[in-house]
């Protein structure tokens, strides 16, 4: 009889997903939801792979950003979405995908993004 190794995976377990870079994940969105959106996220041309995570994740550092005051409008973005994406245009990406969702997932999308907005 062979031995086992300690750490080792038996066969007919199942292993857990390994969750990649396009993978992120909203926190306190439902996994229900976070599917809705990975749907949305592929049938709309101008989204990609986690850009409404991506999007969330903006938005959300902006808002807790002590000088967002001082935000230049016109002149604060470069075209290179993941160095310093627009904060408005992450909220135009979160409120398109919030009006595609059912009204039941939209419920738990709207709330994590009001609460951002009421800080903001």
């Amino acid at each position: 009889m062979p031995r086992r190794r300690p750490g080792r995976v038996r066969a007919g377990l199942p292993r857990r997903r390994q969750t990649q870079d396009h993978d992120t994940v909203i926190p306190g969105l439902s996994s229900a939801a976070l599917a809705e959106v990975r749907r949305i996220e592929r049938q709309k041309k101008y989204l990609w792979s986690g850009s409404i995570g991506s999007a969330f994740v903006r938005w959300r550092s902006f808002v807790h950003e002590p000088n967002r005051r001082l935000w230049d409008y016109k002149n604060a973005s470069c075209t290179e979405w993941a160095c310093c994406g627009d904060p408005w245009q992450a909220c135009e990406y979160l409120e398109s995908v919030t009006l595609a969702m059912s009204p039941r997932r939209a419920r738990e999308l709207r709330s994590l993004v009001e609460a951002l907005d009421e800080h903001y």
